[in-house]
């Protein structure tokens, strides 16, 4: 019952009350609310009626007050704006007219549904809705299992089951307060919605981290976080030892001493399946060392002469040396070396692995075994030798003469034997055995092989790098002891293989008794002399300059850059500035086998393998396929110093 005579016309209600009905209504927008259930029985284009509304406003007229006037002109009363009211659900407007109404639940959260339960998977969305009248308006409270849900208060509930805790008892309360939120008129609870979560395999979502230095005598902790329905039980294991009494998600090991060392992982099932952690490998946090400088020769050997030709080689070696250079790393990177152009590189390189140097050697290429591995050159013939080849004695024997602090040697490449029927004279050939000796009994020497002996090693042709590259990539810039990087190297590729694959087996040996890692810190200081020499030797930037035709006196800019990052013997050639003409490259002489490369699509650019054996470069420019000027620069003065070093003539 209105708390005013129905019939009385807008205008003469009371002024008190009149001021609270423009204030409730200008509340929230309230007055946009009625005045669209207003546009709607009238049959108004709404926008253009809250648009007239908003109108003429000032410090003491409001929309509410505009909206008021437009119905009291329609003859509108108080009992005809309480029902406008009412079918707005503007309800806190509604009881400054109108008399409380006790609160009644028309709608409960189980109304829609066939019954009073659910059942929701992990990650789907809860949904629950109830609707109740009164004066004033009541206000809802979501509960679970009783207890209140926080910023749950509309008349709708919507969240994600993510947790098994979530299953149980959702209603509604229904709070009926006063206008002035003193006193509570009443309360009702809706019924009750029962909601079951499926049964779920368990997944994990956070795994152990895969390495962990402790500190002798400190605390370490690992967790692991994972989800299923029912909730998952836990078994932790060191070593494929369970930890007695270790059955939550967390490990706590007191006063971390080497005994704890180990693998350890998790074992987790909850009726419907079972999962194993990730293993981690928990190992004391000794001494670091440091090197004086950390330096590095790649090799990558795949445009053979006489053999099948390799695709990933060059992606290898490239992908390993950028990640060499992330941790410090000096890289000397070549590709397509002739076995004299070899064994300058190693020569070079061995000159300034002196000791406090870290040194390491990749290859990859083809290779074979006979008594020991030989790398081959890509200009070995058709029926090699071991003398056409560079061995593994032979390296070892240049790179450990000035005893470096560490030295690593990676072989990407196949250990296979050479067939007789193929290749019968290098079964009849007297091996030269190469000593290779250090001052310090060898203990710094790593030896890394992607197979082992009499075994190939394969690149996939819908791959861009080699299996061994792919993997040794996902560890070799890892913060780890060296022993542990191969390691992992080898129970990754193991865990991938499968089929004919199986016949490539990654082996390392190892003297050191250090604990190196690649990621050491260098000492900072002067350096030596040998390293000046070697950043000479390898330092490179991009060279503009100018040319200039002088027949048509048509000037050019000329850039050299390398071609491929972090490779030094290859070098692109480009000349701009020439949009309208032809450009073609040429070398001045002839070169075997050819090194000068220009892609059909590209009009002003070429790219030139081993560029200190060019004797010039002629850059020849046409128009509309007729010769206008040719020019010759010598390209070879702008290119790192070490290649004259490996030149091998």
């Amino acid at each position: 019952m209105a708390k005013i005579d129905e019939n009385m016309s807008l205008e003469h209600i009371p002024l008190a009350i009149y001021n609270e009905l423009v204030d409730e209504l200008n509340k929230n927008s309230n007055w946009q609310v009625l005045a669209c259930c207003v546009a709607e029985h009238l049959g108004y284009q709404w926008n253009a009626w809250l648009q007239s509304l908003e109108q003429n406003l000032s410090t003491t007229k409001t929309p509410a007050d505009n909206l008021l006037f437009e119905l009291n002109i329609k003859m509108c009363t108080v009992g005809i704006l309480c029902t406008l009211l009412r079918d707005s659900e503007l309800g806190s407007v509604l009881s400054v007219l109108h008399h409380p109404e006790p609160a009644i639940i028309v709608k409960h959260p189980s109304d829609d549904m066939e019954c009073n339960s659910l059942e929701i998977s992990f990650g789907q969305h809860l949904y629950l809705s109830c609707k109740a009248t009164g004066i004033p308006p009541p206000s809802y409270q979501w509960c679970h299992n009783n207890i209140e849900l926080q910023e749950q208060q509309s008349h709708e509930l919507d969240i994600i089951i993510n947790s098994c805790d979530q299953a149980g008892e959702y209603n509604c309360k229904i709070l009926q307060i006063t206008k002035d939120e003193e006193t509570v008129n009443s309360v009702l609870l809706t019924k009750s919605v029962f909601v079951n979560i499926s049964r779920m395999p368990v997944f994990i979502q956070q795994q152990l981290p895969p390495f962990l230095e402790v500190k002798e005598g400190e605390d370490f902790i690992i967790k692991c976080i994972a989800h299923g329905h029912p909730k998952p039980c836990y078994q932790w294991f060191r070593d494929n030892t369970s930890l007695e009494g270790e059955t939550s998600n967390v490990l706590h090991i007191k006063q971390f001493s080497s005994k704890y060392e180990g693998k350890y992982y998790c074992y987790i099932n909850n009726g419907v399946n079972e999962v194993i952690t990730e293993k981690s490998y928990i190992m004391m946090d000794l001494p670091r060392e440091k090197a004086i400088a950390k330096i590095a020769l790649i090799i990558a050997n795949g445009n053979y002469e006489n053999h099948k030709c390799l695709e990933t080689p060059k992606n290898d070696a490239a992908k390993i040396g950028n990640l060499l250079k992330d941790i410090g790393f000096k890289v000397m990177c070549f590709i397509n070396l002739s076995r004299e152009e070899m064994r300058n590189a190693i020569k070079v390189f061995s000159q300034v692995l002196t000791e406090g140097v870290y040194g390491l050697f990749y290859y990859a290429g083809h290779g074979f075994k006979m008594q020991e591995s030989y790398m081959l050159a890509v200009d070995a013939p058709t029926h090699y030798l071991r003398t056409n080849a560079i061995c593994e004695s032979e390296l070892l024997a240049i790179l450990l003469q000035n005893d470096p602090a560490l030295l690593v040697t990676i072989l990407d490449m196949c250990q296979t034997v050479p067939p007789k029927e193929y290749n019968p004279h290098i079964h009849n050939e007297v091996p030269k055995i190469e000593e290779y000796k250090s001052r310090k009994n060898l203990r710094n020497l790593v030896q890394a092989y992607s197979t082992s002996s009499h075994r190939p090693s394969y690149e996939r042709t819908s791959s861009k790098y080699g299996l061994y590259a792919i993997h040794l990539s996902k560890y070799i810039s890892k913060n780890i002891p060296i022993t542990k990087v191969f390691e992992e190297v080898g129970k990754s590729i193991d865990k991938q293989l499968k089929g004919t694959e199986r016949n490539q087996i990654p082996m390392f040996a190892l003297t050191i008794t250090k604990p190196f890692r690649l990621t050491d810190a260098i000492y900072k200081g002067n350096s030596s002399p040998m390293l000046n020499k070697l950043n000479k030797l390898i330092a490179f930037s991009n060279k503009s300059f100018e040319i200039c035709f002088k027949r048509t006196d048509i000037t050019a800019k000329c850039t050299i850059s390398l071609f491929m990052e972090p490779y030094l013997n290859v070098i692109k050639v480009s000349v701009h500035n020439l949009e309208d003409l032809e450009v073609n490259f040429f070398n001045s002489e002839d070169v075997t086998p050819n090194n000068l490369f220009q892609d059909k699509n590209s009009k002003n650019e070429c790219w030139i393998h081993n560029p200190q054996k060019c004797q010039g470069l002629i850059i020849s420019i046409s128009k509309n396929g007729t010769h206008i000027d040719v020019i010759r620069e010598h390209v070879e003065n702008y290119i790192p110093l070490i290649l004259k070093s490996i030149n091998n003539n």
